[in-house]
């Protein structure tokens, strides 16, 4: 029987102890990185129930308007860009992949508040180049109505899966 040498054992040991190490540094990264998700996307649900959120909302959700000048006269400018700036940081986020889609539409009114501000958002006259100014707030709002018309389909298929056995 040949002698193993034992150097030739500790290279081994230390070999899988560096794998081990890295594997479980690897793992706390992605658990690190998953907390810090979940606390900034609390900051940004947080932010949206401010007393001012919840206020410029309302002005936005509950005004009849059919054009820039008409919003701005209802709601005010603050209310309409306080909305219109929040949304289309949520359509950067989304667009960047720092937020699932999913998500941001279940707790987000992206696609509602979009149209309702389309006729202020359309006037808009600010631009960067060719690129509009509120074009992530369109992007989510798009992201947002797909996400809410699937959930939808899966309910109703649901509902009809669940008749049928009735």
């Amino acid at each position: 029987m040949e002698m193993v040498d034992a150097s030739l054992v500790l290279d081994a040991i230390v070999a899988v102890s560096i794998a081990a190490g890295a594997i479980f540094a690897i793992a706390e990264l992605r658990l690190m990185a998953k907390d810090r998700r979940t606390q900034f996307l609390m900051q940004v649900a947080l932010w949206a129930t401010t007393p001012e959120m919840s206020e410029n909302s309302r002005k936005v959700l509950y005004t009849e308007f059919k054009n820039r000048k008409e919003a701005e006269e209802k709601c005010g400018y603050v209310a309409l860009d306080t909305i219109a700036t929040y949304m289309n940081t949520m359509g950067t986020m989304l667009r960047l992949k720092l937020i699932p889609p999913k998500l941001a539409s279940e707790f987000l009114w992206i696609w509602p508040y979009y149209e309702k501000l389309k006729p202020w958002l359309e006037e808009s006259p600010i631009r960067y180049g060719e690129i509009e100014w509120w074009e992530d707030f369109r992007y989510a709002a798009e992201i947002d109505r797909a996400c809410k018309e699937e959930r939808m389909r899966k309910m109703l298929k649901r509902q009809s899966a669940e008749k049928r056995r009735a």
